[in-house]
């Protein structure tokens, strides 16, 4: 257990991080959310500007203006998490970073697995449900083992994760763009997206979701997410949440994926999706977009078993414990 130095002067406030490898600056390997075309795929620039909204960027923020190397995975965001081309991929590009391979724009994690490299995984949306499948399906005991990638040499290879907006345990707006929610939901959500296969195996229900196909995962997966509601998608969702996922799943709760959680009551780390392997950091006032671009710099506060202490301690659930700042530069601040 580690203190960051960074924040012991901050408001009286000082962050409290249970990881073990936080002395170095890993190299951050990026991975987008779901898309409703291929163009993360085909095209890395595409994959890069996920990242980006104007003048602000999350990859730059969060490798503090690249002083940390870093690697931006593209996949079909389009196909189910499962699928050969999202967690097949993720996974393949993962082994390729940790190789010391660039990525679509020359980048370059600045040492190898080999090495003594270390690497965590930054996932926003989606690519948090790719990650859970990837990291829960690394061990032959696991329901499916290296089912269509190397995920095995990723577990290994990996510190740790933090998800950003994570789809966990799948979107009640998934729900309604597939029809399953109520009848004004659905007819709104009909003109956001279609039901494509990405977005079916995105819903709430058990059926689908990532936990009946993964075991717990081989490396810590860290939790963070927004509360602050887009007008009209966030009446169909349940409790706090980003205007896209809700509390439950962003934090990977136990129990009901349509549960109503806030800052002060969400599920704690003993009340996962699984037995281990998932761990509350924070929440922001950042809706879903916002958490992976890097444009809305505000609010963030304590969330029960969350790693903000103050003056020693941990501080109470729903404590503003930052006026300003942004995902990225949160994320920036742990190593």
């Amino acid at each position: 257990m580690r203190y960051l130095s960074a924040l012991r002067a901050a408001l009286g406030l000082c962050l409290f991080f249970a990881v073990s490898d936080v002395l170095a600056a890993p190299c951050l390997i990026f991975v987008h959310g779901k898309q409703t075309d291929t163009n993360t795929y085909t095209s890395w620039n595409s994959a890069r500007n996920y990242w980006v909204n104007g003048s602000n960027d999350f990859v730059r923020t969060a490798t503090k203006n690249y002083s940390a190397s870093y690697y931006v995975v593209g996949y079909n965001g389009t196909k189910p998490y499962w699928d050969a081309l999202a967690a097949g991929e993720v996974a393949n590009e993962i082994v390729a970073a940790t190789n010391g391979m660039a990525d679509g724009g020359g980048n370059r994690c600045a040492q190898t697995y080999a090495q003594g490299g270390s690497f965590w995984i930054i996932a926003h949306s989606m690519g948090g449900t790719v990650t859970d499948y990837i990291l829960g399906n690394n061990d032959a005991s696991d329901p499916n083992y290296n089912y269509n990638g190397p995920y095995d040499t990723v577990a290994t290879r990996v510190g740790m994760a933090i998800t950003l907006g994570g789809a966990h345990r799948g979107s009640e707006g998934a729900d309604a763009v597939c029809g399953g929610s109520s009848w004004g939901c659905n007819w709104a959500a009909g003109w956001i997206q279609d039901c494509d296969d990405a977005t079916w195996w995105l819903r709430s229900s058990d059926d689908v979701q990532v936990r009946t196909y993964a075991s717990a995962p081989a490396k810590n997966i860290y939790l963070t997410g927004g509360y602050e509601a887009i007008f009209g998608a966030s009446a169909c969702l349940s409790g706090e949440d980003d205007g896209v996922v809700q509390y439950a799943s962003i934090f990977a709760c136990s129990g009901s994926a349509s549960a109503s959680y806030n800052n002060s009551n969400v599920c704690g780390n003993s009340a996962k999706q699984e037995v281990s392997g998932f761990r509350n950091l924070d929440a922001a006032h950042e809706n879903h977009s916002d958490e992976r671009d890097a444009s809305d710099s505000d609010v963030r506060r304590q969330i029960p078993n969350g790693i903000w202490t103050c003056s020693g301690a941990p501080c109470a659930a729903n404590t503003q414990v930052q006026s300003s700042m942004t995902s990225a530069s949160f994320i920036s601040i742990l190593y």
